[in-house]
């Protein structure tokens, strides 16, 4: 058996910890997006859909983003943790609300980086014009 969370003040590191991780989670999945937008080909024509696959993209890498943050925190983290119903529903408050700052932090970061490489492909998610 590894390390177990049994008391308040431990609790209330992991879930400081927790909001760490959600920010950073958030930056990593939007270069997993930036990388996944360069992927795509540009294509010519009259009606290119290569900016809607790239949107598309963001889209569901941010769903798979937040889903996989919110499982690894409910289903690994806090199986760490003394099962107190204390301890644990303070843990899953705070999971549930750091899943949602993955989330808004996802948008915006992406946001940000599509403005900031908007001659580039990522631009393409969040368009000027």
């Amino acid at each position: 058996m590894g390390f177990k969370y049994t008391n308040l003040p431990q609790i209330e590191g992991l879930i400081t910890n927790t909001y760490v991780f959600a920010a950073i989670a958030a930056l990593v999945f939007v270069a997993i997006a930036m990388l996944v937008s360069k992927a795509v080909a540009y294509e010519g024509g009259k009606n290119p859909q290569d900016a809607k696959k790239r949107r598309i993209w963001f889209a569901v890498i941010g769903i798979i983003g937040v889903i996989a943050f919110f499982c690894y925190n409910k289903f690994f983290v806090s199986s760490q943790i003394v099962p107190t119903p204390l301890l644990q529903d303070k843990f899953l408050l705070h999971t549930a609300i750091a899943t949602g700052v993955v989330a808004i932090l996802y948008f915006v970061f992406g946001f940000v980086a599509s403005k900031i490489f908007k001659n580039g492909k990522f631009g393409t998610i969040f368009p000027s014009h």
